[in-house]
């Protein structure tokens, strides 16, 4: 439950150089506070004399998990996410289209009734990027958060991810996804990740980083995160240093290990 102790670990980690002293160290954090917090407290233990006051923290990277997944993701499917047509910002154009397209469907009718598209109402169509923006993003977070519902809807199924069924205010959102799925016209995220962790596992090269890494002060990691961790500790060392939210995550990074 001590941060101060997780960092006298990580430092006793850290020392053991056993591999390229010149390859950086990973060590994911969630926010640059810890990183900031490590930095320091690691220039405290490492290289220090007898006053303990001269150390050095060196030669240590401190992306985010999140920048890590990306990362593997990207290296291992061939997908530059600079590029990608499934990030936010991206997705919003083709995602516009589909909504103007389908503004007559059926299961379109909750949205095209907040948009005013049914009666054309031009103060409601102004509504129309935000809206689309707002849901771009939303599919985003689904990717991270909740991909196993993503994949269901790839698959025609429209569930929650967990065996339920979705509330029926929000039933048009599938029959969306798919729409922009379509438009878009390459796997989306989700669906990226089972081909990107198998790739990880067959060949570790397969990605530029380090025999080891750790992850420092995360509370909780979503899904995606989680996978690819699990994928990269089959051949690569992979330490949590966790405090507060610990037993939550150790749990999700298991459950991501047995499936």
């Amino acid at each position: 439950e001590r941060t101060d102790a997780l960092l006298r670990g990580l430092a006793g980690l850290l020392a053991d150089i056993s591999g390229d002293p010149f390859s950086p160290e990973i060590v994911a954090v969630p926010t640059p506070g810890i990183e900031r917090f490590i930095t320091q407290g690691l220039g405290t233990i490492l290289g220090t004399s007898s006053e303990g006051t001269d150390g050095v923290c060196a030669n240590i990277n401190f992306p985010s998990p999140a920048a890590i997944a990306t990362g593997v993701i990207s290296q291992a499917t061939g997908i530059d996410p600079r590029t990608d047509q499934w990030l936010a910002q991206r997705a919003v154009w083709p995602l516009l289209s589909v909504i103007d397209r389908s503004a007559a469907e059926r299961w379109c009718e909750p949205l095209a009734r907040h948009l005013g598209l049914d009666v054309d109402d031009p103060h409601r169509r102004d509504r129309r990027f935000a809206v689309a923006n707002r849901l771009a993003s939303l599919f985003s977070t689904y990717a991270s958060q909740r991909p196993q519902m993503l994949l269901d809807w790839a698959d025609g199924r429209d569930t929650d991810g967990a065996g339920s069924g979705i509330p029926d205010d929000l039933s048009w959102q599938p029959a969306l996804w798919r729409s922009l799925r379509g438009e878009i016209g390459t796997p989306s995220p989700a669906e990226r990740m089972a081909d990107a962790c198998a790739a990880v596992r067959s060949d570790p090269l397969v990605v530029d980083l380090p025999e080891r890494l750790s992850v420092f002060g995360a509370s909780r990691l979503p899904a995606d995160q989680l996978q690819i961790l699990s994928a990269l500790g089959d051949k690569r060392e992979v330490h949590l240093w966790l405090a507060d939210a610990s037993p939550v995550l150790w749990c999700e990074l298991s459950a991501a290990e047995s499936t």
